[in-house]
């Protein structure tokens, strides 16, 4: 007899669009016979047509991607939320062209905020686009910047010309310290119609190379690098463009910044008399003032007030707010990032998926989300999904647990 759940699941994909061959496909990963699959599906149709069946593992392979991506992005801020140690990341995209055509350009926002108490360090980021059809990497590149304070950078992202129109995710790792930082973005690769011109990534018109030549500029560009370790060499509009790195140890400059971390510069320079120092704080200070917080709020506050780099501030502030679960310790947080970050604990531990709909941007807002789904399966929060293709993977998340999975059938597919 056929299951009434199991057709009415079958039902509700094909009205979003799935076709019955992707939706058997799933329904067998997670059990279900082909005998209970086929009377389903056929019960639904016509019960004298049969459809030879073509098996795909595209949905498949879609949502496992998805799932661990998300859980890769969560661990991250659990494990940056716990303590903050010497070296520590927030690490954010922000789409700018995420719709591209094949042999075009896919540009996004990179945002790397050291949270850290180490001034400076160095970091490898990779980044590929991924294709969730097959979970292989089509293209990736990687490169090692400075980390400072915050940094934000336009990236591009050559999308290769014999790429398969579809959907595809972009995938940003940054390893720093065994560590690692981990953020997605959804990129959608299709045969777009658009005005040629010297700007649009592709090499048309009269072009001799992609938007050179021709119309466009000379494709002689100038290959950047002045040899200085204390300049970041970039292309910016086709001009070689060197931004120098302050503080940098090896330009034989004593600078402010240097007097105890870079012995090279700084070992010829006189004594001077060492400036007023602002309250520091170490990682063994900020875990006690954390431990204060649980007994003494309001004295720990005023010992976070104490700190004078803002960000380390912010963080202090946050933990207190981690430790009593009271969101009104965020609202006091400077740091946009940090304060979403706040909002996000906050609501992982006290359970409360409304107090996400205080973060700021619409990605943090959907990765605290998703952790409810994933952690709590707690399918409320699916209609607050912003992202298309989460919300989505929510929805057939809340359809599939509310099925009942029958035992491992011994026919083979």
């Amino acid at each position: 007899m056929v299951q009434k759940s199991l057709v009415n699941y079958v039902r509700e994909q094909l009205q979003k669009g799935y076709d019955a061959t992707t939706i058997r496909n799933v329904l067998l990963k997670y059990g279900y016979s082909n005998s209970d699959v086929n009377d389903a599906i056929n019960s639904i149709y016509h019960p004298t047509i049969r459809h030879e069946i073509h098996l795909s593992h595209t949905t498949v392979f879609i949502i496992i991607f998805i799932f661990i991506s998300l859980l890769g992005t969560a661990s991250f801020f659990y494990y940056a939320s716990s303590k903050a140690p010497n070296q520590l990341l927030d690490l954010n995209l922000e789409p700018v062209t995420t719709t591209v055509a094949p042999g075009g350009n896919a540009v996004f926002l990179k945002e790397i905020s050291n949270l850290g108490s180490s001034k400076r360090y160095d970091v490898v980021i990779r980044q590929e686009i991924i294709d969730t059809a097959t979970g292989k990497s089509i293209t990736e590149k990687t490169e090692t910047r400075a980390i400072e304070t915050f940094g934000a950078t336009s990236t591009n992202i050559l999308i290769p010309k014999d790429t398969q129109a579809g959907d595809y995710i972009l995938r940003v790792i940054v390893e720093y310290d065994n560590k690692k930082a981990v953020a997605t973005l959804p990129i959608k690769v299709g045969a777009f119609a658009k005005n040629e011109s010297c700007f649009d990534g592709m090499q048309n018109q009269n072009e001799e190379g992609i938007d050179c030549g021709g119309a466009c500029k000379p494709c002689d560009m100038p290959k950047c690098g002045d040899n200085n370790p204390c300049t970041n060499d970039i292309i910016e509009n086709g001009v070689c463009a060197y931004k120098p790195i302050i503080p940098c140890c090896g330009n034989e400059i004593c600078e402010e910044q240097e007097q105890t971390s870079c012995i090279s510069d700084c070992k010829e320079q006189p004594a001077k008399e060492k400036p007023a120092q602002p309250y520091l704080i170490s990682t063994q200070t900020l875990e006690e003032i954390k431990e204060l917080a649980k007994i003494n709020p309001s004295k720990a506050l005023q010992e976070c007030n104490k700190i004078e780099v803002p960000d380390l501030k912010d963080t202090c502030i946050g933990s207190i707010g981690e430790v009593q679960r009271n969101r009104n310790y965020c609202k006091m947080i400077a740091n946009i990032r940090i304060k979403d970050l706040c909002y996000s604990n906050i609501a992982k531990l006290a359970n409360d998926n409304s107090i996400c709909e205080e973060i700021s941007t619409d990605g943090r807002k959907d990765s605290c989300y998703m952790t409810f789904v994933l952690d709590n399966k707690d399918y409320s929060v699916c209609a607050k999904i912003v992202n298309t293709q989460l919300r989505q993977s929510c929805e057939s998340l809340r359809q599939l647990s509310g099925i009942s999975i029958p035992p491992q059938s011994q026919e083979n597919p």
